[in-house]
């Protein structure tokens, strides 16, 4: 099973730049991705994106759903700290998936591996939580099926990295959700927030926090307390591979603009060319 996940798109109203500021171009940085996953083959079983889908504002809802309207993958989307819980659910009212109150909490069965989203969000805070009525409803779910492989995805990651400012706005959670990750059938979380690509454990199992789509958060140095900089570089997705007894394995892809492939069979036939470059 190949999973594709994005995060951190933070796209905002249509003609309005994120952060005022319109290098950040996070329309096209989404568009492009798209394009990229579209080219895929095999094309991915499924697209998570890991939160902060907008800046919170129903328009950009509209917007972001114009920008991925060609998207060959289905998508599956949980909410970040700059989401607006009510504004995603009526923008994903007509998805299968999507609570009809409450956290915006599911799970997907129609996969090799069960697929878990969880609601990190407290409303007008950057930090995460997840309460004793969210880690209820997830050990519920997850005795459902207790032997199925189950991949849980989550916008805020549930433990510190060594970042003195970002270790702040992690997930706060409750000592039974370790417990509950410890257990089979889970094989891992994966999670966003940061911009950056990290990798840790929680629970014993390994815990991805995936680069951004959007511009990169800068820090100088992990004891700092603020960003020093906004660094434009390209935007990234993951490609998380499933398979079975082997396990998972997880690629970090940057997309270049402009992204093109040159068929390498027709490369090899050319003259003068090594015949593995590998």
């Amino acid at each position: 099973m190949l999973i594709a996940q994005i995060s951190d798109t933070h796209i905002v109203p249509k003609h309005e730049h994120w952060l005022e500021e319109p290098l950040t171009r996070v329309d096209q940085r989404l568009a492009e991705v798209v394009e990229f996953l579209n080219q895929l083959d095999p094309s991915p079983d499924v697209v998570l994106l890991t939160g902060d889908v907008t800046e919170g504002e129903a328009s950009a809802y509209r917007y972001f759903k114009e920008l991925i309207q060609s998207l060959k993958s289905p998508l599956y989307v949980i909410p970040g700290n700059h989401d607006k819980r009510e504004e995603m659910r009526s923008a994903f009212k007509d998805t299968p998936y999507m609570p009809k109150e409450g956290f915006i909490q599911y799970a997907i069965d129609d996969y090799p591996v069960r697929l878990i989203g969880l609601d990190t969000l407290v409303e007008g805070e950057v930090y995460g939580r997840l309460c004793e009525e969210r880690v209820r409803w997830l050990e519920n779910t997850l005795e459902q099926s207790p032997e199925k492989p189950t991949l849980i995805f989550m916008h805020h990651p549930p433990k510190k990295i060594g970042s003195k400012l970002f270790d702040e706005m992690i997930c706060f959670c409750p000592p039974a959700f370790e417990s509950l990750i410890e257990k089979d059938p889970v094989i891992g979380i994966i999670a966003g927030h940061y911009h950056h690509f990290c990798v840790n454990s929680f629970g014993k199992k390994p815990c991805f926090i995936a680069p951004s789509v959007a511009p990169v958060h800068y820090f100088a140095h992990p004891e700092d307390r603020d960003v020093t900089a906004l660094e434009l570089e390209d935007p990234a997705i993951t490609l998380h591979l499933w398979e079975g007894d082997t396990g998972w394995v997880s690629h970090v892809r940057r997309i270049k603009e402009n992204y093109k492939r040159l068929d390498w069979q027709s490369l090899k036939k050319k003259e003068n060319v090594a015949p593995c470059l590998l």
